[in-house]
């Protein structure tokens, strides 16, 4: 058996599922929680400002919610193969975050990078690249 057909790849990837669940919970019920969780070095400084940041952080908070759907349901219901795309789109998201956090705040960027290098390895393991 290769190890793209190994039973514990849908656990793994199973698990980035209700990671990236959890967050977009977070984000969507406690946006103040989520934009500290997110490592900017500044925090919105008026009323109006965190009005729009929490906004934005529901928004971001849907598309984490999306994203470990699509991951648990490609991941169970539709084909290795498509679980592992969505888990390198995934993982390749994590790296953007990366960089945006490492360009405002200097310093936080492997708190994206960990986890999306992870993504994108299982979901090429998911997709045969790697055996």
């Amino acid at each position: 058996m290769g190890l793209s057909r190994h039973p514990a790849l849908l656990y793994a990837s199973t698990a980035f599922s209700c990671i990236l669940f959890g967050f977009g919970v977070t984000y969507m019920l406690y946006p103040r929680i989520g934009y500290s969780l997110y490592g900017f070095s500044a925090s919105p400084s008026s009323t109006s400002e965190w009005a729009v940041m929490e906004r934005i952080m529901i928004l971001y908070g849907a598309k984490d919610l999306f994203m470990g759907a699509a991951i648990f349901a490609s991941t169970w219901f539709g084909t290795r193969k498509s679980a592992g795309m969505i888990l390198i789109a995934g993982g390749l998201c994590a790296g953007l975050d990366g960089v945006v956090v490492k360009n405002e705040a200097g310093t936080g960027e492997w708190n994206h990078w960990g986890y999306g290098s992870v993504m994108v390895g299982l979901g090429g393991s998911m997709l045969g690249l790697l055996g």
